[in-house]
């Protein structure tokens, strides 16, 4: 038989989310033939062995250790047999109809690389899932919170299409990697995803190959999938804050070159010296433990901006 969607799952730890999620995949099966495989990267939560348990026709590959996300996901897709590859994050929820419909309009559209659904919160209410492409202006606005200040501003939240209509959007630049699909036919051309992203970009580079490629990429409106959002990195925020400056200098080194890097970590010191003062003046004036460390990731965050991509 062959199918029509192999459904990536790199877990971390990911606990009562990830099993979950994995529950809403096995009500979906009716809808399509698809497989699931788990890449675990070295859970020690006890996750990995109730999922086998409970789910024992999902094919588990377990790593021992933590690869990254962008290496785990590989290695789910080297023993995938789908025509398409979804890759879904361990604390989504997969909604009714969302798989066959997905895999239906990457059918219909031959020009189409990736597609990704409308991404919803626990109490349904769409989030920005869809992104332009990075700039300096635009990651110093994410981090700055001025992107969260001004959500309809072109100026200041363009990065997450914040002068678009959210319920509208179907090109776009860029899908969340927490639930992307992308089409056999694209990934025959462009490849796996690079490993040299631990955490974070990995979906952007994808995307940019596949529009370099001379495909599209949309936001399928009619489907939705429920997404926690970041419940592993929030308990692991300090480490992925690094790993997000880690790649985001990769990927502007990649793509922009010496030039384009420097003025990343530019902007970006300045930044996080903002960010870092606004959460300390939050927690004098209350906020507590959060705000706290919020002010010491983005202390740390700002250390490897200042040293760079290192040998």
């Amino acid at each position: 038989m062959v199918l029509d969607l192999s459904i990536i799952i790199v877990n971390y730890d990911g606990g009562r989310e990830f099993l979950s999620c994995l529950n809403s995949l096995k009500k979906a099966r009716d809808e399509l033939a698809y497989e699931v495989l788990v890449v675990d990267n070295g859970s020690s939560d006890g996750s990995l062995e109730r999922a086998r348990n409970d789910y024992p026709d999902f094919q588990f590959l377990a790593a021992g250790t933590n690869l990254g996300f962008a290496a785990a996901c590989n290695r789910g897709l080297a023993a995938a047999q789908g025509r398409h590859a979804l890759l879904l994050n361990p604390d989504t929820e997969v909604l009714p109809g969302t798989l066959s419909l997905l895999v239906k309009m990457l059918d219909a559209n031959p020009t189409w690389g990736i597609v990704g659904p409308r991404m919803v919160d626990p109490s349904g209410r769409a989030y920005p899932a869809a992104r332009r492409f990075p700039t300096p202006w635009r990651l110093f606005c994410e981090v700055t919170r001025l992107t969260a200040l001004f959500p309809r501003s072109k100026l200041f939240a363009s990065y997450v299409y914040g002068d678009r209509d959210i319920r509208t959007l179907d090109e776009v630049e860029q899908i969340e990697g927490s639930a992307l699909v992308m089409a056999g036919r694209a990934r025959e051309i462009v490849g796996n995803l690079d490993e040299r992203f631990f955490l974070f970009f990995e979906e952007v580079d994808w995307c940019r190959r596949v529009r370099e490629a001379g495909f599209e990429i949309h936001v399928v409106q009619k489907t939705e999938i429920c997404h926690k959002q970041s419940t592993t990195t929030r308990r692991y925020y300090l480490e992925a804050r690094q790993a997000h400056a880690k790649s985001a200098m990769e990927y502007f080194q990649k793509y922009h070159g010496r030039k384009g890097l420097k003025r990343l970590r530019r902007w970006m010191r300045i930044g996080l010296v903002i960010r870092e003062g606004e959460m300390r003046m939050a927690a004098l004036l209350g906020a507590g433990e959060r705000a706290r460390m919020r002010a010491e990731a983005a202390k740390c965050e700002r250390a490897i901006y200042r040293r760079g991509l290192q040998a």
